[in-house]
């Protein structure tokens, strides 16, 4: 009969330090299936992760490929920016002013002035972003005399001589026409960048009475850096405009929009920001029709071309923009006329301190005339005189001071004129200098409300020396939808 061996003591030793960490191997298999089950309760009940707004690949560990549940639209989350969506802000400084006009000006691979986007809202299960924006606005005005608009300051329009409205008495005006609507549209693009589609609309489609008439202000697309569509010219620096209340600005200042194709390339990014652009733009002749043969019609031959240059930093901005024009005109008489416009302008804004800001720009050309703020639909681009097309030299300086006397309350003043050389044989009341002057005192006790009051004063001067001039306050009070 054969029995069992006996186990010797090291032997028995040995199975107990096996038993020992079995034993211990179970233990923390335990606690580790303990710490897998909270983390899959955790992941249960926590909510879903707002939805990337970058492109990336999917991770591998994705058990599926369904969309998280949407948030629920009654508590939709404020933005906030990331390189995908946004990349980094724009070195130009909101300087917030009245007219509002930096928010909708394309900036270099749609740098926002604000890089964390406040006021966007995320689009369930996509990258796509959008903010609707816009502010209501009222004009409360009174003219010491007729000016020729009742809801513009505009100089160039003030009757004299024997105009209709020369001489005429005070009158009043209230208006809501500067009330504006914004659409933004944001999205990152694997192919293109980020991608920045901009509308805005107010109620100027008729500036001389009160009819509320819907205008197309801005929409635009621009990806890669190339712009397609409607907004403010090459040849305009929006962030120079000084912060003014009267809706159309000083007299000298460039100011248009248009439908373009623009390119713009940034140059360097440290001492401040460095950029060139070139841009195609609308191109219309306005021509002063009294002096073209009969039966004459305006042509455009080729697009408005505008090359530029600018610095943006700490200190401000600096822009030099140059133009150049063909100016045309056909008549069924067999006469016909081109000749060339061309222009440069330079303006910039300068923060001297906290609280004072430097504004300027000095323009000078020929046959830019509809690119001036207060000579556009003077035809005053050129004159046909003894046979030849003559392109009308423009010289157009402005300046604006702005000064912050603390937190809630600022001033500006702002002077400006445009001087036309004409040539012999125009009409006698053609429109030859204007000016104005404004200074105003603007309260803004939140960043959604302000309200302000502006003395306005302008001349005109004719081709025969005939002049008149006018005075205007006016009062305004501005809410913004989205701040």
């Amino acid at each position: 009969m054969l029995s069992a061996p006996i186990a010797r003591g090291d032997d028995v030793e040995e199975m107990k330090q096996t038993l020992a960490a079995m034993e211990k191997t179970i233990s923390d298999l335990k606690t580790r299936i303990a710490v897998l089950e909270d983390e899959k309760a955790e992941v249960k009940v926590a909510a879903p992760p707002a939805p990337s707004r970058a492109h990336a690949a999917p991770s591998k560990s994705e058990p599926s490929k369904s969309s998280p549940p949407a948030p629920a639209l009654t508590t939709p989350a404020v933005v906030e920016a990331s390189p995908g969506a946004a990349g980094t802000g724009s070195k130009v400084r909101d300087s917030d002013g009245f007219q509002e006009l930096q928010q909708a000006a394309p900036r270099p691979e749609n740098r926002p002035l604000d890089p964390k986007l406040k006021g966007f809202v995320l689009i369930p299960g996509t990258d796509t972003m959008f903010k609707i924006g816009g502010s209501a606005r009222v004009d409360a005005i009174a003219d010491f005399e007729d000016n020729g608009n009742p809801n513009q300051f505009v100089p160039s329009t003030i009757p004299v001589g024997n105009q209709a409205g020369y001489s005429g008495d005070e009158r009043s005006t209230i208006h809501g026409k500067g009330t504006r609507i914004s659409l933004e549209i944001r999205r990152p693009t694997e192919q293109f960048g980020n991608l920045r589609i901009y509308n805005e609309n107010d109620f100027f489609g008729d500036s001389t009475s009160n009819t509320m008439t819907f205008r197309v202000r801005h929409f635009y697309g621009q990806a890669w850096n190339f712009l397609i569509g409607q907004t403010f010219s090459g040849f305009m620096n929006p962030d120079a405009w000084p912060d003014v209340i009267d809706y159309q600005g000083p007299v000298g200042i460039i100011n248009r929009r248009q439908a373009q194709i623009r390119y713009t390339q940034p140059l360097w990014d440290d001492c401040g920001e460095g950029q060139a652009y070139i841009s195609l733009e609308y191109p219309e002749s306005d021509l002063l029709d009294a002096s073209l043969p009969a039966n004459s019609e305006a042509r455009s031959s080729t697009p408005d071309v505008v090359i530029g240059g600018r610095w943006e930093g700490d200190l401000g901005n600096i822009q030099l923009a140059g133009i150049g024009r063909s100016l045309n005109f056909d008549s069924d008489t067999g006469a016909d006329g081109s000749t060339m416009g061309w222009g440069v302008s330079l303006s910039g804004a300068w923060h001297i301190t906290e609280k004072d800001d430097l504004l300027a720009q000095l323009a000078y050309g020929e046959g830019i005339a509809r690119y001036v703020n207060d000579f556009n639909g003077n035809s005053l681009d050129a004159v046909f005189v003894g046979g030849d097309l003559e392109a009308v030299p423009i010289f157009a300086p402005m300046v604006g001071y702005t000064h912050r006397w603390s937190e809630h309350f600022r001033s500006t003043v702002a002077a400006s004129w445009v001087m036309a050389d004409l040539p012999a044989g125009v009409n006698a009341l053609t429109p030859e200098t204007t000016a104005s002057i404004g200074a105003n005192l603007v309260w803004q006790p939140t960043s959604s409300f302000r309200m302000g009051l502006e003395y306005l004063y302008g001349t005109k001067e004719t081709y025969d020396g005939t002049d008149g001039d006018a005075n205007r306050l006016n009062f305004v009070v501005r809410y913004d939808l989205v701040k």
